[in-house]
């Protein structure tokens, strides 16, 4: 993954999805799988990433990630189909 800021999607074993903003994608994910992440995958497990997104700057992936947190399911999903991880 290239360096920059992305905002990501993880399903957690619960078949939940969390939003999230890192400036290494493989880091960050490790980190939610050792417990070391958000509290939300701390109580769910991550199980992969869903999706993926480059931004230009922190303040666009934080206002991206803030979007896709208030949007509904249906929105979300059109957002993980449209950005793919790998």
């Amino acid at each position: 993954m290239a360096e920059g800021w992305w905002v990501y999607v993880i399903e957690c074993e619960s078949g939940a999805w969390y939003a999230g903003v890192t400036n290494d994608l493989a880091r960050r994910f490790r980190m939610h799988a050792e417990g070391k992440g958000a509290k939300f995958t701390r109580m769910d497990k991550p199980r992969r990433i869903l999706a993926a997104e480059p931004c230009d700057s922190k303040s666009a992936a934080l206002k991206l990630e803030a979007s896709l947190k208030g949007s509904t399911r249906q929105a979300k999903a059109h957002w993980i189909s449209e950005h793919p991880y790998m």
